[in-house]
Formats: C-alpha cells, structure tokens, sequence
C-alpha cells in the first residue's frame, strides 16, 4: 500500500520521534528544558501531528492559554513549536495542519489562537493563513540602576506572581495574554532551576542566578 500524508492522533510512543523532530528544527534547543517541556506541558490531545506511514514529519503543539482585552477574559491556545522535517518542506503540510487547527478551535469554542514566529520571515506566510501582528518586542541591555530603584524588594517568582504582574503591568495596554499553569511552569522552570523576581512601582524583573551567572527571563518597566 502506498504511503500518504495524514494528521492523525499522537500517543506517548510518538514522543521520542516528535523529541527527534524538534532538535532536528531547532539544534539550539536545550535537551534537558526539551524532556522538561514534554513532561510538564505536552499531552497527545495538545499535539497536532502529520505522518507519513508511521514516521512524524510535522508537529505542533498547543498550549491552554488565556487572553484579556480590556478587562475580558477569552480562551486562547497559544501555538508553539511549529516545525516539519526537512525533507517534506515545501509540500503544503504547514497549511494542511493550519486548517486542521482553524476546524479545531471551533470544535474546540477556543476565541483566539497566538504565536511567536522564530523568524522575520516566517512573518509573511502566517500573515498568508490569517494571522496578524499583535504585540511586538525588542532585546536590549539595560542597568540596573535606570530600571529599577532602591525601594525594589526580591521574592520567588510564582505562578500566582506571574498572573498579579501580569495584571497590573499589561492591563493598560490593548490586550495581553497568559499561560496556563502547566504551560508556565515549563516556560520558567526549564531545567529545575529557581526564579526570582525584582520589583517594585516602576516594573519588574524575572531572573535566574546560576553559576554566579545571571539570566533575565523578563522584565517589564514603565519608562519603556
């Protein structure tokens, strides 16, 4: 019998091949956080699929999410690592499985669905399957001392801190999305690590010390 593409359901036995399909997308990727990520937030009902025979040749991966625009709470799945192997690209799998999805959030009454392109250019082709450009953000360096003053206090960063900044931070601006609690703990905690928080009335800053190393997760501040 002649092999086709087809999206069908994922189980836990698929996990080391969709883990395979990942690194080979994105080599970047931490293995550890990866294994952490599968554990913590993935399960086949959130796993969009296509294979070709029994082989994954193109995955994505939907995380309960939720979405406030002025003050109204919606139901979000935000959309995240989007990938297909490198030898069946170009074949109209991204826009198959994105079709699949667009009948899902129906089924499924989910009000909106959110990504973050990895690149500049992927921009283009999820402007050409109906999504547009909500948020933007910017990588810099900053001191310490313009952001935050002496009156800032440390604490351990939570899911519940992480919804209360969120909330009061975000709330004034046209919308702001958070994550679910399973989704956030594998977004914060990728390797086990503990994360702090900074804050005070100017904004606040989410960071991880290890190694004498520290890495700033995110940070908000009023004065941009």
């Amino acid at each position: 019998m002649q092999k086709s593409f087809e999206i069908k359901s994922v189980k836990p036995e698929h996990y080391p091949q969709l883990k395979a399909l990942w690194l080979m997308c994105f080599p970047d990727e931490d293995e550890q956080a990866l294994n952490n990520f599968f554990e913590k937030s993935v399960t086949p009902e959130n796993i969009i699929a296509t294979f070709f025979g029994e082989q994954v040749i193109n995955a994505m991966y939907l995380l309960e999410s939720e979405v406030f625009l002025k003050g109204v709470k919606y139901s979000a799945l935000y959309v995240y690592g989007v990938c297909t192997h490198p030898e069946y690209r170009g074949k109209g799998l991204m826009k198959t499985a994105f079709k699949y999805l667009d009948k899902l959030v129906v089924l499924k009454n989910i009000d909106y669905l959110f990504l973050v392109p990895a690149t500049d250019s992927l921009f283009e082709m999820y402007a050409s399957l109906g999504y547009k450009v909500g948020f933007t953000y910017e990588k810099s360096e900053v001191c310490y001392d313009e952001v935050f003053s002496t009156d800032g206090h440390t604490e351990s960063f939570t899911y519940d801190k992480y919804l209360q900044l969120r909330k009061k931070y975000c709330s004034d601006a046209s919308g702001y999305a958070t994550l679910k609690q399973n989704a956030f703990n594998s977004f914060y905690y990728p390797v086990g690590e503990e994360l702090n928080v900074i804050c005070n009335n100017n904004g606040y800053c989410v960071f991880g010390v290890e190694n004498k190393k520290i890495t700033v997760y995110e940070y908000f501040c009023e004065n941009g």
